[in-house]
């Protein structure tokens, strides 16, 4: 697998993955904490009217990161994306984005208008400033600051992360696909996770309440989608998705029977039917 690194104005870089397959170029972005490993099981439904790319924000997945910056500045991410999208032939592009990587993509959109000709999200984690909401949500943090980064093998680590929640639900190809292209090897023989305990958390610590009004100004046709089922202690994010819908200026509401919040990790066939409904009409 092809992979590029996407130097940013700082000196630091996101990964670009060239995954493969026929067609115009498709942009696929992560959630927090994860990486373009995520999508593992969603691509190879894909390939044949796509030519798929993954994203790894910095910090996340194989980008290359000189140094740990905290706090997390999201609007690195918005400019990863526009380098991301210059680098697959440039604006306007098809996208489909995970969470952060959903919340991010119509972020761009809305800052850099055109940079996207149709989109697809899964539950983006954008809250509107008229919600008090207080502080992010703690367990997320520190549970994130508490996650074990090292391994004997990505296999151990893979065993770890399918034995508890959210990953018990996840399909195996897709959790292996995410610790295998989220860690590095180590000297010692073990494999260290690449996405820092501190990182993750910073990206929670520093999501904004925002402006849902200027949404509507965003006239790229978006699906927003969400599932069914919410995962204890991460129900946020279903509960955003309608508003975030109703708040664009072409948007569209799309509830995915029986997943969470790790839907494309959980049932790849599924997410990809929903992006290919979506995504081909722009081809």
């Amino acid at each position: 697998m092809d992979i590029r690194q996407l130097r940013d104005d700082d000196g630091e870089h996101a990964a670009l993955h060239d995954l493969g397959g026929e067609g115009p170029a498709l942009l696929l972005t992560h959630g927090n904490g994860l990486n373009a490993g995520m999508w593992t099981t969603v691509v190879p439904h894909l390939r044949s009217t796509f030519h798929c790319f993954g994203l790894d924000f910095r910090g996340h997945g194989a980008s290359q990161q000189a140094h740990e910056r905290i706090p997390v500045d999201r609007h690195w991410f918005i400019a990863e994306v526009l380098a991301a999208v210059e680098a697959i032939g440039g604006a306007p592009a098809l996208a489909a984005g995970h969470s952060l990587g959903g919340a991010t993509l119509v972020r761009a959109e809305q800052q850099h208008p055109g940079t996207l000709k149709a989109c697809w999200t899964f539950e983006p984690v954008l809250v509107p400033d008229t919600w008090d909401t207080g502080p992010p949500p703690s367990n997320l943090i520190e549970a994130s600051r508490r996650r074990r980064l090292v391994f004997a093998s990505v296999q151990e680590a893979v065993e770890r992360f399918r034995s508890k929640p959210p990953f018990a639900r996840c399909e195996l190809e897709a959790v292996w696909g995410y610790v295998e292209q989220g860690s590095t090897p180590q000297p010692d023989g073990t494999v260290k996770l690449t996405c820092s305990g501190e990182t993750e958390a910073s990206v929670y610590e520093t999501n904004e309440h925002l402006d849902f009004s200027q949404f509507a100004a965003i006239t790229c046709p978006i699906v927003v989608a969400a599932g069914s089922a919410v995962a204890t202690g991460n129900e946020l994010p279903p509960m955003v998705a309608p508003l975030v819908a109703e708040a664009l200026g072409d948007g569209r509401l799309e509830v995915l029977p029986g997943v969470t919040h790790f839907a494309p990790m959980e049932d790849g066939a599924l997410v990809a039917r929903s992006i290919l409904d979506h995504l081909a009409r722009f081809v």
